[in-house]
């Protein structure tokens, strides 16, 4: 098995008494990344519950403390032993709040490690007493740092590693100058079957299209009909196909009810669901100016790019694609939004038509992206006139323009290669 980046972090968080859930998609690898975690963990009693067996959703649903007592000792778990137990797509159970309640408090000895699939299901399930006895990780499709190590391109991954800590990122120039082809061909990859792990240690391109189809077949036959209910599976898919066509693009929710027949009040609740099941993320405008500056239709981008072609039926090189400039742009917003945790990202546009792909906020300092999928060596107007706007409320903005294999510094602008970034 291949060690997820963030593995020692959950596991160092073994030794807290909070349940730890790991949210994401259907094959995303939760369930490899929880028996990674048991194998790394040190504990030697370890127990795994997978809720998709009628009959562990038997014996773990309607408990008292007495009922999981004997479902422990029926099950050869001494409660007075320090165990690690793994209740995997716990959503699946009629009331699992209660459970890891009387658990966490009433059985000290057993941590708890809980995968789910489906957020909009465990926000329903899980009430309020479990506030400051859980903490959450999204796991996600593989980012490009992982993807390269599950390629086997450790020289890769410790270069894009001494670009982001050396200052100096132009003396890299030359090194980095002599493994770019090797970088584009696996990000041309990347870009094109997208992150889930299964698919990224597939070898033909056949076996990658064929899995990602399982995965979401899987998805839309389990966790939308049949968890969601949803009975227009038709209207549904349309909808998705939309949102494929339209990354990168301002999406305004009247349009698309127009456009795939649906009404206003389903279009929000399905692209809520597909925001709660972890298939897409929404980009909000950056605004100060209502009257100058797009306040409301944000982007919508796809969690992973692979599920987006699958959509449009389209695994085609990046050369003869017409879309590159979006898949580009999925790219980066999935890697700045994984660094989000203490900044805020958003887009900009004016009414006028000026636009910033990303602009990410943390504290005083903007972070200002435009993203090309050429050899881009031109300064976009759009970052300067934002730059002059806005430099009395910033300490300090960052100018950014990432492209295809462009490494350079000129006027206040860092050019980066998407594959650095």
């Amino acid at each position: 098995m291949i060690v997820r980046k963030f593995l020692s972090k959950i596991i160092n968080e073994l030794s807290s008494r909070e349940v730890l859930f790991l949210l994401g998609t259907r094959q995303v690898g939760k369930t490899t990344l929880s028996k990674l975690i048991a194998q790394e963990s040190g504990f030697e009693n370890i127990f795994f519950f997978d809720f998709e067996d009628k009959e562990y959703r038997v014996l773990f649903d309607n408990v008292s403390v007495k009922k999981l007592e004997q479902v422990f000792k029926l099950e050869g778990i001494h409660s007075q032993k320090q165990t690690l137990i793994i209740f995997d797509e716990i959503q699946l159970l009629q009331d699992p709040s209660n459970m890891l309640k009387l658990i966490y408090d009433h059985f000290p000895n057993l941590k708890i490690i809980a995968t789910g699939s489906s957020s909009l299901q465990i926000k329903a399930k899980f009430s309020d007493s479990l506030a400051g006895r859980k903490k959450i990780y999204k796991i996600e499709p593989l980012d490009f740092d992982e993807f390269l190590l599950f390629k086997g391109e450790e020289k890769l991954l410790r270069l894009r590693t001494m670009f982001k800590e050396e200052e100096d990122k132009l003396s890299l120039a030359s090194i980095i100058k002599s493994q770019t082809q090797r970088f584009l061909e696996l990000f041309e990859e990347y870009l094109i079957y997208g992150g889930y792990p299964e698919v990224v240690l597939l070898g033909s391109k056949e076996a990658k299209v064929e899995k990602l189809d399982s995965i979401a077949s899987s998805y839309i036959q389990k966790d939308i009909k049949d968890l969601a209910n949803i009975e227009n599976i038709d209207g549904y898919n349309k909808l998705i196909q939309y949102l494929s066509i339209n990354i990168g693009n301002m999406i305004n929710l009247s349009s698309i009810s127009t456009a795939i027949g649906l009404s206003l009040p389903t279009v929000k609740k399905y692209i809520n669901l597909l925001q709660e099941t972890f298939i897409i993320d929404e980009l909000k405008p950056f605004f100060r100016n209502k009257n100058k500056e797009i306040s409301k239709n944000g982007k919508i981008f796809f969690k992973d790019i692979g599920v987006r072609n699958l959509q449009i039926k389209s695994f085609n090189s990046l050369s003869y694609r017409t879309d590159i400039g979006e898949l580009y742009e999925n790219y980066v917003f999935n890697r700045l939004q994984s660094q989000n945790i203490l900044s805020s990202l958003y887009m900009y546009r004016t009414q006028s038509k000026t636009e910033i792909d990303f602009v990410r906020v943390k504290e005083s300092i903007a972070s200002l992206y435009e993203v090309k999928s050429g050899s881009n060596k031109k300064i976009p107007k759009a970052i300067l006139e934002f730059e002059k706007r806005y430099e009395s409320e910033f300490l300090k903005i960052d100018k950014f323009v990432v492209n295809r294999d462009i490494l350079d510094f000129k006027q206040g602008v860092m050019f980066v290669p998407a594959f650095l970034l």
